[in-house]
């Protein structure tokens, strides 16, 4: 298969000007990224990462495993990874 030469990401003017740059040099430019691009991150994310990594337990030693899983904390990180 060919790889793809198209940058990961674009910044689009948003004035009528209708020009692209892959470095945006100020901040009327707006990104936009490639799908293909913005599904391999996410995938990396979560093959590297899985909800055991955000529970918390309630109590210390519950062997019944009740606990709450940290979705603010997990979603954070997800954001964190994909802005990269």
């Amino acid at each position: 298969m060919k790889a793809n030469k198209a940058p990961e990401k674009i910044w689009m003017s948003d004035d009528t000007e209708a020009i692209w740059v892959t470095n945006p040099y100020s901040t009327r430019f707006i990104e936009y990224t490639r799908t293909d691009a913005f599904i391999e991150k996410a995938c990396e994310w979560l093959r590297t990462h899985s909800e055991a990594d955000y529970f918390e337990q309630i109590t210390p030693y519950n062997y019944c495993g009740a606990g709450n899983l940290n979705k603010k904390r997990m979603i954070e990180d997800f954001e964190k990874h994909i802005k990269v």
